[in-house]
């Protein structure tokens, strides 16, 4: 190999390396993005998660006057206090999810599984229509991995 032909190859190596290396920032920086997102969310104490309203729809991000955002309960209000801000176009789109849930989700005083499955559902839902609204992928991936977890939850006999 020529001179030339190795000093081709160390600069494309840089420029891929450099590329590359941007990719894993950026996805590492979603990921982050989205761990400390969805922490906020399950560790709200009940007085703020049934209170505050954001500025902006959790979703799609959209800013919309306070008459347009709405409270969205992740599992439902029957199952748990969790919520997000979202305006009235994504929180129909999840309410109407909802409805497609496990029958269980009408009910009152299910077991700790089963209310454990339906905040996860919630957060997988949520999930993957935010992933749709941002184009980021990494919401979608985050929300299949938890469809396993959900399935073991709504089975189990009782939680232990």
């Amino acid at each position: 190999m020529s001179k030339t032909e190795t000093k081709s190859i160390a600069t494309l190596q840089t420029m891929l390396g450099f590329g590359i290396g941007q990719i894993r920032d950026e996805n590492n920086d979603a990921i982050n993005g989205i761990e400390e997102w969805v922490m906020e969310i399950i560790s709200k104490p009940k007085n703020k998660s049934m209170q505050e309203k954001k500025n902006r729809c959790e979703i799609c991000n959209s800013k919309e006057e306070q008459y347009n955002l709405e409270l969205h309960h992740l599992s439902g209000i029957k199952h748990s206090h969790h919520t997000i801000t979202a305006d009235r176009h994504c929180h129909q789109q999840l309410s109407q999810q909802q409805k497609l849930w496990d029958s269980r989700w009408l009910q009152k005083n299910q077991p700790e599984n089963v209310r454990l499955g339906f905040l996860l559902m919630g957060i997988h839902d949520v999930l993957m229509l935010k992933g749709k609204k941002t184009g980021i992928s990494a919401y979608e991936e985050l929300a299949k991995k938890l469809r396993q977890r959900i399935y073991q939850l709504l089975n189990m006999e009782e939680y232990a």
